[in-house]
């Protein structure tokens, strides 16, 4: 099986391509249910205004804002969604971007910013998938990385934006989980980060003229996950986040002239996700991960104090960009009333002011519960549940899972599920089960191996949960997977038979151990800490277990009969096959119908006696 190449959402330029086995949807789970909403890109370098990207006619195209709940101006009219963009970092004249082409993988572009009929030009080689773009922060150098054919592999280039032909390989990297991650001003130096698994990690300076790579953290005895370096404006320090002698990501800084490094914010036991450093250097905003709902802080970096952004509407906060020479942090907001719509605040006065509005109108807030495990784990969940007033009864529900290990279900705007709730009554559940990110290292290794077959008895809990809410109707559940999670929905229906009404699949991993021994080798040995190595008889015989399509054919024969499956990706057709061959119900739908026919199928499953 092909793994997908991706963009993945990084702070401070295009986002980083990977090879990897999950899609896009498992990158949504983290930061919203479906990537339906704004995208916030950052600002302009000298005027007052911001770079989106949204969805007009179907596609994701590029935006400029020009003003508070302005009219945004469109820069990109192209068939291929845009993923990220960033304004070139001195005039703003131009916007550098990704767009995925169908044979070569993600490439990139640059349009005019304020062209009346913007142009985009290619600026990559059509060839080879391109990722991580970077401005050098004069304006003059774009860096990223490239994956050239063979043995040459991933490398590190440079080249002129305005004559993309200087481009010229600086370094190759072994493996493939490099990401290029911050460059510095008024220097020569970058930071990379390479990614061993999820809880093993590295940072690097890099040095843009000669490719030379020096190593920040040094491998120790024990594994320790790294993330989001940034230099500090005066090029002193190098922040970034890190679980070393910790369950969680915590906020560091490296002194780069005495070598020593210590954490900014003592006893905070949640994730810092994200966050940005001002251009003066004495403040920085931090984004923390509280049981799902993003906490926006402001940490003043001189006396250590940490002080709560008011009135941010609760749920996911990403995108966090100062606007050049101001006090005003602009960010993004996935919430009920939020589909990643653009905020940004005045740190002097705290006045916080609202920049798009991408969907009309609000849908039900979100609620956080738990419940206990089998062994007592706690099972943490999210949960939206439709206006009782106009929806009378006990409501059906859809049961949303995981895209894939370390993704965490959180508080955010439902996109195209939205319909579902307001418009037909049918409640939405998304379940943590163990494995998930965002509540510790414990936690997220608790599927690792074998241990992943608990997650189904976790999943009976949360039925259980559903059943005991009052105004939910445990005899009419559906379940929607994507990926793993789609792997797991079958393996569910098969185990509660009856119990599930129906399931939608997009994409679901057929069988794990093909799917691990084909995926790129530098992927393998990630994939093999989370779910074993494929070749050992004994694991091989656990991963089949946990296959839908397992070489003997038995998995999905439990599967009710009376519950049919919607079933959409690359994996669609041969699942099919198989369920039709053993008398169950399936239906297949193109990928970019999902969305549509999904709602058909499940308000005809869910609601029509």
């Amino acid at each position: 099986m092909a793994c997908l190449e991706l963009l993945l959402v990084e702070d401070g330029g295009l986002s980083r391509w990977l090879s990897v086995w999950f899609c896009v949807a498992a990158l949504c789970v983290q930061v919203g249910l479906h990537a339906d909403g704004v995208r916030f890109h950052g600002w302009h370098p000298e005027r007052r205004e911001i770079l989106i990207s949204a969805t007009g006619e179907g596609v994701r195209q590029l935006w400029v804002v020009s003003e508070p709940m302005g009219k945004p101006r469109q820069l990109t009219f192209s068939s291929r969604p845009v993923h990220e963009a960033v304004f070139e970092p001195i005039s703003g004249k131009w916007v550098l971007f990704a767009a995925r082409e169908p044979k070569a993988g993600p490439q990139l572009f640059r349009v005019h910013a304020d062209s009346e009929k913007p142009l985009p030009i290619l600026l990559s080689d059509a060839k080879r998938p391109y990722s991580h773009a970077l401005w050098a922060p004069n304006g003059q150098q774009v860096a990223c990385l490239a994956r050239s054919p063979g043995k040459e592999g991933l490398g590190l280039e440079i080249f002129n934006p305005l004559a993309p032909r200087t481009a010229r390989r600086l370094e190759s990297l072994p493996g493939g989980g490099w990401s290029l991650e911050h460059w510095a001003v008024n220097s020569g130096m970058m930071l990379m980060r390479e990614e061993i698994s999820d809880a093993e990690s590295f940072l690097y300076l890099a040095d843009a003229g000669t490719g030379t790579l020096s190593v920040l953290t040094p491998k120790g005895q024990s594994k320790v996950a790294h993330a989001h370096p940034r230099f500090s404006p005066g090029m002193d320090a190098v922040y970034f986040t890190s679980d070393r002698e910790s369950e969680f990501q915590q906020l560091c800084c490296l002194d780069l002239r005495r070598g020593t490094s210590k954490v900014l914010i003592a006893n905070l036991k949640w994730n810092v996700e994200a966050f940005a450093v001002a251009p003066n250097g004495r403040q920085m905003a931090v984004v923390v991960n509280a049981a799902g709902v993003s906490q926006l802080r402001l940490l003043d970096l001189k006396n250590g104090e940490l002080d709560p952004v008011a009135d941010v509407p609760r749920g996911v906060v990403r995108d966090l960009y100062w606007r050049s020479g101001s006090g005003e942090l602009g960010f993004s907001v996935s919430a009920s009333d939020s589909a990643g719509d653009v905020f940004s605040l005045n740190v002097a006065n705290q006045n916080l002011t609202r920049w798009t509005r991408h969907s009309p109108k609000a849908h039900a807030a979100p609620g956080l519960g738990v419940t206990r495990a089998f062994d007592g784990e706690i099972l943490p969940l999210v949960y939206w549940t439709p206006d009782a007033k106009r929806f009378k009864g006990r409501r059906p529900v859809l049961v949303v899972l995981p895209a894939g290990p370390g993704m965490q279900m959180r508080p955010s705007h439902l996109g195209h599920l939205a319909p579902l709730l307001e418009q037909h009554g049918i409640a939405v559940v998304g379940p943590n089960l163990r494995g998930a990110g965002g509540y510790g290292s414990r936690y997220r290794s608790l599927d690792n191996g074998r241990l992943r077959v608990h997650q189904v008895r976790d999943l009976n809990v949360i039925l259980n949960w559903i059943r005991q809410q009052p105004g939910l109707d445990g005899e009419r559940v559906a379940l929607w997977g994507d990926r793993a999670g789609g792997s797991l929905a079958l393996l569910a229906m098969a185990e509660f038979n009856a119990f599930i009404r129906c399931g939608v699949v997009n994409d679901a991993i057929p069988n794990w151990p093909e799917h691990i021994q084909n995926a790129p080798e530098w992927r393998r040995p990630a994939l093999r800490v989370e779910f074993g190595t494929e070749w050992d008889s004994k694991t091989r015989a656990f991963l089949e277990s946990i296959s839908p399509l397992d070489a003997g054919g038995e998995n999905l024969r439990a599967v009710s009969p009376t519950s049919p499956v919607l079933l959409a990706g690359a994996s669609a057709p041969v699942i099919a096959k198989a369920l039709r061959q053993a008398g169950k119900k399936a239906e297949t739908v193109e990928a970019g119908e999902l969305a549509g026919e999904a709602g058909r199928f499940l308000k005809q499953q869910l609601l029509e006696d």
